[in-house]
């Protein structure tokens, strides 16, 4: 099972579609950290964006999945990276 960084980036005109999905955005996510798929996630410091790490077998799994997300299924992530990564230090490494 590999370690992987989701960056999503918002366009401003999603703003308000983004507050009317973040209820359904924010259940999706706690269920995925419960699971522990996502171990960690949150928004850019300026909300242009978000970062999610994700643990999954590999990076369509994790394309996958996030095509679920129900921000992304209202079309309201403008783009979407997936990288695999890999720890060295800290809560998630060595």
């Amino acid at each position: 099972m590999g370690m992987f960084v989701v960056e999503y980036s918002y366009t401003d005109e999603s703003s308000a579609g983004r507050d009317d999905h973040r209820t359904d955005h924010r259940a999706w996510l706690t269920e995925l950290v419960r699971r522990k798929v996502v171990r960690s996630s949150g928004p850019t410091a300026d909300h242009a964006g978000a970062t999610f790490i994700v643990q999954a077998d590999d990076a369509d799994a994790v394309r996958r999945l996030f095509a679920h997300d129900p921000f992304a299924r209202a079309h309201l992530v403008e783009d979407v990276r997936v990288s695999e990564w890999t720890p060295a230090r800290g809560d998630f490494g060595g």
